[in-house]
């Protein structure tokens, strides 16, 4: 599949979980942990276990700040509300779908291709002036950087190594030159843009309706 699709499927995704129920939302949970399991993405257990506080702080913040319906003999003088729980199971459910899409895109493409679907899908913002050969060049590179930091041993990022990206970039020697292969798209892919773009036109009027 051609990166832009798969860009646009995974936008599609981010959409959609702010538009379905709950059982719905549940219900692409289990599809996308299905996904997971099938292609043995490794990098999304990973990416949960680095933001557990993350999810714990959502929850507590919506269990005990959602007015509702008091969990009664609550042990201590504040309880979390019913609705406040279910909403915060809600919005860990919508992370994890984002975050399951994530690791999926990422890892069934390579980052070369990433950046060519990334650079197709800002391509019309050269008409309001925006230089995105230039950013999508950029982006790369410090890409290229990152890696490079993280491949270090005893290494962890920080802050003050994004002061260093520009001096990474702009001493770069001059035989790296970021280019991007342009790929044909398939038949599918072709068929996919069509799927796509009805289905953004309905999440469009339905937002608006």
């Amino acid at each position: 599949m051609h990166p832009l699709i798969k860009i646009l499927c995974f936008i599609l995704v981010l959409l959609l979980i702010s538009m379905v129920n709950n059982t719905m939302l549940f219900f692409m949970v289990l599809i996308f942990f299905i996904m997971l399991f099938s292609f043995k993405v490794q990098t999304f257990l990973h990416a949960v276990r680095r933001m557990r506080w993350l999810f714990l702080s959502i929850f507590m913040i919506y269990a005990f700040g959602t007015p509702g319906e008091l969990i009664p003999n609550f042990p201590v003088h504040f309880a979390p509300t019913f609705e406040g729980l279910q909403f915060g199971l809600v919005q860990i459910e919508k992370l994890l779908i984002a975050l399951a899409a994530l690791s999926l895109l990422l890892t069934n493409s390579p980052r070369e291709q990433m950046m060519l679907g990334l650079y197709m899908l800002l391509s019309p913002l050269n008409l309001v002036g925006l230089n995105v050969e230039r950013f999508a060049a950029r982006l790369m590179l410090t890409l290229d950087y990152v890696e490079e930091l993280a491949a270090k041993d005893n290494s962890s990022f920080s802050f003050k190594h994004l002061d260093q990206i520009d001096e990474y970039i702009k001493y770069l020697p001059q035989a790296n030159v970021v280019s991007f292969q342009k790929l044909p798209f398939s038949l599918i892919d072709k068929l996919m843009m069509i799927l796509l773009s009805a289905l953004f036109v309905f999440m469009i009027y339905r937002g608006f309706a």
